[in-house]
Formats: structure tokens, C-alpha cells, sequence
């Protein structure tokens, strides 16, 4: 009898401890990476199945097994243990649902996260709390104690259950199945150059202006390859973020943000401000390669078909991915952890975007992107030359807006900004001494830019070299320019009529002052929020926000911290 007594004791004690501990990894493990999917499938190139199987097993296993462990335990040690993880597990929820704010699941903030010591302090109290509470309930009450852990932990799977039926039902067929046919951007000929003439331009994204002075504190050789360009040290972007400063830039297109992004992106690709503009190049024997991996960037939710026409590698070619299962797996865990848990730990588990931007390579030759890989593949394969055509060849790196690039260009999970610029520099000499080497240098016109700076340092790096401008030293020229003007510069240095597409930065004045406007998108509280443009959840920003200045990047910060001179509610928002 004592034996059948304590085995059916035991199987109980199991039983709750796995009730309790299945929650803590329902959460951590099947909730939380299904919600960061479902809300942003948009943004990754994987399918759902790819990991939810694996997470699902790894959660049940883990519950199992320290189920098991705490079934032999001692009443008070299992008591104490089960009650930390269902405290967690209480604490994991109300930051979830009501304690995290504008959190940036995508990682696109170079810096990580940050949040001042008062608010993680009192985060962590409000935590310990809990699970002390949880604790004590289970010394001075244990019935009471184990109905509320019982109860709570089926509350608490089953909301959370019927939250996560309802996004697998509500999900579009992309996040189940890899599209075919899919058109994209091919790679194919990412480091092919013309043999006779190239207008090349190669964009580090997120690298502001005021990065410079830093790193060359760290490394005075930073800019020692750029002898024959001129540094345009007051150009700003023009539109804060990836989106829209590529789809503008390329297109010559200003944002419209009475339109959604999907109508926004299919109209400007038929507009003559593109069609004509990349009508004229062709009519110059330019083939325009355009190299970025994430077409959203420009479509939207659009085909990339729309992109025909104007770009020379669109292409719907077959394309086969290698998956790296435990990175993804990682990544999905570290996201939802930082999403769960408390404000002191989200700087430790903060997900750079270039992190899950390695978990699907393609097999044959995409879009190389982040800064290793590309330096990996021009030191590997070297630049080629074509002799049918001229190139206007638009390569978009990682650049600066994630800090995992060493000084030698480098992967790293952990560098800094200054490390960063550095590798992001050296990668740029590699590319710079390839042409030379190839013959094609002199003739090239180059530029070497970056699509944004920071919401609030929104002046970007821009060095020009035309062709057959060479100089003993880097020039210096602090007009006041911008991203807007890329379009027109773009057509002058291609031999083309540029005055339908307005100035060109060989028009603006260093000495004449100069009003531009910065926009960024932000939350703007007296504004109802908007939806994404991918139709899953809310829009982190709701309006673009106009900062108006004449002068340079101290007048533009300055006036950013006043506040914007006019605000545009958004239909939809890309974030």
C-alpha cells in the first residue's frame, strides 16, 4: 500500500509540475515565437513549419523532464522550484500584455536596447514580487497554493492557446508555403563591372555622418582609400528608414502616405520619374543592377515583377534556400525571451535584424547583403568585367545598422559602432582596389552612401568620386545637399538630360543657405494608430514627421528635439 500510495503521489506531483512547467515553455517556446511570426512574416524569408516542430518538441521534452526531476524532490525544494517558474511564468504574461512598450521586435536598432536603471529596477521588484508571493503562498497555504497554480497555469495555456489557433487561421498562405515563381532580385552578376564605363554606388545602410569622427578617433587610416573623392559632409536622407529612403531614391518618387505601401510602392515603378529614368540609361547602353536582398523594400507586398522594366536582375528563376536550423531555432528563442522577459535582461537577448537575416542563404547565388558574406564572395570571386555594356550597379550592405562586423570586415556577434564603420571601410578599399586592378577605375563614377542615419541624426555619409577625378587628398565640400537630389546626380554622371529630375548635387551652393526637410516616421499619440502595411497588427509609427532646418546636423538635431513642424497621418505603416 505505501508504495501504490507514493507512486500515485508521485504521478500527481508530476502531473502538476508538468502543468506548471508547460506553461513557462508554452510561453517561451510556442506562443511567443508563433506571435513574433505571425506579426511580422513579412519581414523573414522562412515558412512557419520550418520550426515551430522543433520548438513544440523541445518544449514538451523540457517540461517533461524537469517534471520528472522535481517529482523525487523533497515537498519543499519541488514546492520552491515550481513556484519560481510559475511566478516567471505569471511575470513573463503582464510583460507581454501590459508592462512592454514600442518594442522593437525587428531589431533595427544598431545600438540594442536600452532602458534607463530606474525603470529595469523597478521591473525587476515588480517580478520578484510575484514570484515571492507564488513562493509564500506555497509555505503558509499549500491547497490554496497548488489550486492557484493549477488553475492558473490551465488559464493561462488556454488563452494563450486560442490566441495562437487564432493566428495560425488568420495567417496568409505565405506563411505556410514558399511561393513559386517568385520573382526577386537575382545576384547572379552582384561583382560583374562594365569593362568601359560603371556608376556605381554602394550604400552602408544606417551610417550616419556622426560616425565619422568617432571612428577615425579609433582609426585615423579610416578614409585613407577615398584620396580621390570628395566628402559631402551636410547631406541628410531625406526620409528616415530603409523604407521609404531606398523605394525614393530610386525611384525619384517622394513618399505618399495618403496611400498604403502597397499602393504607394506598385504606383511609383509606373511612373515616368522611374520608366523614364531607367528608359534613358538603357538608352546608354546601362544595364541597372540593383542589389538588395529584401524586395519589400520596394514592392511592399507586391510581386517583384513590378520591377521589370526598370531593374536588369529581376528575375523569377527557381531558388533554392539552405536553412540553418540552429541559428533559427536560436533566434526565434532569443526573440521571444526578449519579448517576455524583464527590462534588465532585453539588452542580452536583443536580435539584430543581420541576425536572422543568416538563417536562410540561398543555394545558388542571391543577393549578398551583409557585410561578411559580400566581403567573403568579392574576396573569393573577385570582380569580373563585361565588355556589351555600362553599368549602373546599386549594392545595399549591412553597413552600420548592426554592430557584427569586426575591423577587418569580419563577422562578430558582439563589435561596436566605431569597429563596425571600420570593417564596413575596409570592405570598401577591397572593392576600390579590385577596380583598379581591373583598369576601371579612373572612368567610374562612384559613390559611397548610406540610405539613412539615425531618427535623430538623420545626415548620412555621401562620398563622390566622378569619373577621372582624381585628387593627392579627400575634398571636402559642405553644401547642403540630399538623398533627393540622388536621382538627378545619377543622370548627369550617365551623360543624360537631368533636368526633369531636378538638381543635381554639383547645383547646390556651399555658400548659399538652404532649407530641407527630414521626415520620420513616428507615433504621434493624438493620432489613431494604423496598420501594418503586411495586414498583421499595428503599425509602430502612425505619421510622418516633418523636421524642417536650415543649416547643418547640430540645426537638424536641435530642431528634432523641439518637435516636427508638420506631422502626416499614415494610412498604413511599414513597421
Amino acid at each position: 500500500m505505501k508504495e501504490n500510495f507514493t507512486g500515485k503521489t508521485r504521478r500527481k506531483d508530476f502531473g502538476i509540475a508538468f502543468l506548471v512547467c508547460f506553461l513557462f515553455a508554452f510561453m517561451l517556446m510556442i506562443f511567443g515565437p508563433a506571435e513574433i511570426f505571425f506579426v511580422n512574416v513579412a519581414e523573414f524569408k522562412f515558412v512557419y513549419g520550418e520550426f515551430v516542430w522543433i520548438l513544440a518538441a523541445a518544449a514538451v521534452i523540457c517540461s517533461a523532464a524537469v517534471s520528472l526531476i522535481t517529482a523525487f524532490l523533497p515537498a519543499t525544494a519541488r514546492k520552491i522550484i515550481l513556484s519560481v517558474i510559475f511566478g516567471l511564468s505569471v511575470a513573463g504574461y503582464a510583460q507581454v500584455m501590459f508592462i512592454n512598450e514600442g518594442l522593437d521586435l525587428l531589431g533595427m536598432n544598431p545600438e540594442g536596447y536600452r532602458i534607463n536603471g530606474g525603470q529595469a529596477a523597478a521591473n525587476v521588484i515588480l517580478w520578484l514580487l510575484i514570484i515571492v508571493l507564488a513562493a509564500g503562498l506555497s509555505i503558509w497555504k499549500e491547497k490554496i497554493w497548488q489550486n492557484v497554480i493549477c488553475f492558473g497555469a490551465v488559464f493561462l495555456i488556454g488563452i494563450q492557446s486560442a490566441a495562437w489557433i487564432s493566428l495560425m487561421l488568420s495567417a496568409e498562405e505565405t506563411a505556410y508555403k514558399y511561393e513559386e515563381g517568385e520573382w526577386y532580385l537575382s545576384g547572379e552578376n552582384q561583382f560583374m563591372v562594365s569593362a568601359d564605363k560603371n556608376i556605381i554606388v554602394l550604400v552602408l545602410d544606417y551610417f550616419s555622418n556622426q560616425y565619422i569622427d568617432p571612428a577615425m578617433e579609433k582609426y585615423p587610416d579610416l578614409l585613407d582609400c577615398m584620396n580621390d573623392f570628395t566628402y559631402y559632409g551636410n547631406t541628410d536622407c531625406t526620409y528616415f528608414g530603409t523604407y521609404p529612403s531606398l523605394a525614393h531614391i530610386l525611384s525619384g518618387s517622394a513618399p505618399d502616405p495618403s496611400l498604403t505601401v502597397n499602393d504607394w510602392t506598385s504606383k511609383i515603378w509606373q511612373d515616368e520619374k522611374a520608366v523614364g529614368f531607367y528608359k534613358a540609361l538603357r538608352d546608354q547602353n546601362f544595364v541597372s543592377n540593383i542589389y538588395t536582398p529584401d524586395k519589400n523594400m520596394l514592392c511592399g507586398m507586391n510581386s517583384a515583377e513590378i520591377l521589370q522594366g526598370v531593374f536588369s536582375n529581376v528575375t523569377n528563376a527557381g531558388q533554392d534556400f539552405n536553412v540553418d536550423y540552429p541559428l533559427l531555432t536560436k533566434t526565434m528563442l532569443k526573440m521571444s525571451g526578449y519579448r517576455m522577459f524583464p527590462y534588465a535582461l532585453k539588452p542580452y537577448l536583443y536580435t539584430n535584424v543581420g541576425e536572422y537575416s543568416e538563417i536562410m542563404t540561398p543555394k545558388s547565388r542571391g543577393v549578398s547583403h551583409e557585410n561578411h558574406r559580400y566581403y567573403g564572395h568579392l574576396l573569393e570571386e573577385g570582380l569580373k568585367t563585361d565588355k556589351e555594356s555600362n553599368y549602373y550597379i546599386f549594392q545595399h550592405l549591412s553597413g552600420t545598422h548592426s554592430y557584427d562586423t569586426t575591423a577587418d570586415g569580419q563577422y562578430t556577434e558582439k563589435s561596436s559602432m566605431e569597429e563596425t564603420a571600420k570593417g564596413c571601410m575596409v570592405i570598401v578599399e577591397e572593392y576600390l582596389s579590385q577596380l583598379k586592378e581591373l583598369g576601371v577605375y579612373d572612368d567610374a563614377t562612384i559613390i559611397v552612401t548610406s540610405d539613412h542615419g539615425g531618427p535623430r541624426d538623420s545626415q548620412v555619409i555621401f562620398f563622390m568620386k566622378n569619373a577621372n577625378e582624381t585628387h593627392d587628398e579627400m575634398a571636402v565640400n559642405d553644401a547642403p545637399i540630399s538623398l533627393a537630389e540622388f536621382q538627378a546626380t545619377i543622370a548627369q554622371a550617365a551623360g543624360i538630360d537631368y533636368a526633369p529630375y531636378g538638381p543635381a548635387i554639383s547645383d547646390i551652393s556651399p555658400t548659399e543657405p538652404r532649407e530641407r526637410t527630414v521626415w520620420v516616421r513616428l507615433y504621434v499619440d493624438t493620432l489613431p494608430s494604423v496598420p501594418k502595411y503586411s495586414g498583421e497588427g499595428e503599425s509602430v509609427s502612425n505619421a510622418y514627421c516633418g523636421f524642417t532646418y536650415t543649416g547643418d546636423i547640430d540645426d537638424l538635431m536641435e530642431k528634432y528635439d523641439a518637435g516636427p513642424d508638420e506631422v502626416i497621418p499614415e494610412t498604413d505603416g511599414f513597421f
